[in-house]
């Protein structure tokens, strides 16, 4: 059975002008996820993508699911030593919600490892991956992402990540 859970991400960008967004210095990112599986899939919010604290360079925010401390981080608990499929929204365009003129070009990468080793985790395949629950019946997943904020304006930026469970 299929079950999809809907990680909110909601990017609020409140830039002190537009000389300081060429500077690329932001005042405020803010970024909100949840999650609900039901069934007996679970999984639970232990840290959110934090996208305020990284520097941005060149334009850019990268935080390596692998290697970054601000990775968000997820744990699923689920049959243990069975087998999943997690499937998942791999990149997108956001824009800003009021003018609609700025966008931010979003890429969002996983990775995942039967324990909370985050340095261990297997980057995941693009968009979909078929991984084992651990013998203890937990599976944890880090979110990174590559920002591009070249064109962004200041201004509201709204997404919902969608991540899709299902046991294989």
């Amino acid at each position: 059975m299929k079950k999809q859970l809907n990680v909110c991400l909601i990017v609020l960008f409140t830039m002190l002008g537009l000389q300081e967004l060429h500077a690329q210095s932001l005042k405020t990112l803010t970024i909100s996820a949840s999650a609900t599986v039901t069934d007996n899939l679970q999984m639970i919010t232990i840290r959110h993508l934090d996208l305020i604290s990284p520097e941005v360079e060149d334009g850019y925010i990268e935080i390596s699911p692998i290697y970054s401390s601000y990775a968000g981080m997820f744990k699923i608990i689920g049959n243990p030593n069975a087998k999943i499929r997690i499937t998942y929204l791999q990149s997108e365009t956001l824009r800003e919600q009021n003018d609609g003129i700025g966008v931010v070009e979003a890429r969002y990468i996983m990775s995942a490892a039967e324990k909370d080793i985050q340095q261990q985790s297997q980057l995941l395949d693009v968009g979909e991956a078929v991984v084992p629950i651990g013998d203890n019946g937990e599976l944890f997943i880090w979110l990174g992402a590559i920002l591009d904020f070249s064109d962004a304006l200041p201004g509201l930026y709204l997404s919902e990540f969608i991540l899709e469970i299902e046991y294989i």
